[in-house]
């Protein structure tokens, strides 16, 4: 729905820049007492990143709808993943049941290089 409210109405084809937003939106939700620099002009803490990044945008004549969007499905995301789990002990996003049965419950293991017997190395 949100890909075609884009193009509908603020004309943005890709949403790769919304994308990154949502998980700057995101990160910002979860460290908000992060203190940061922008341009080594002026320090906040990262509660106000995505703010500060969207008036960015806008002072160089940047289109601000797809970082408005971003920080949108990102306050989505966070109240859904978040805030309304623990008010109401609902999971909304949680991975269904039946996707889960399509895929093994076993743990994936990854040999690595200190576990590989010497003479098992190939040396090409």
């Amino acid at each position: 729905m949100i890909p075609y409210l884009s193009v509908s109405f603020s004309k943005i084809i890709f949403l790769s820049n919304s994308l990154t937003f949502m998980m700057v939106y995101v990160w910002s939700k979860q460290n908000p007492y992060i203190h940061m620099s922008f341009l080594g002009l002026f320090t906040f803490t990262a509660a106000y990143l995505p703010w500060v990044l969207l008036g960015f945008s806008i002072l160089v004549g940047a289109s601000a709808w797809g970082d408005f969007l971003g920080m949108i499905a990102g306050h989505a995301y966070y109240f859904l993943a978040f805030v309304y789990p623990r008010m109401t002990a609902r999971h909304p996003l949680k991975t269904p049941s039946f996707l889960k049965a399509l895929f093994a419950d076993e743990p994936v293991v990854i040999a690595r290089p200190e576990d590989v017997p010497f003479d098992e190395i190939h040396q090409d």
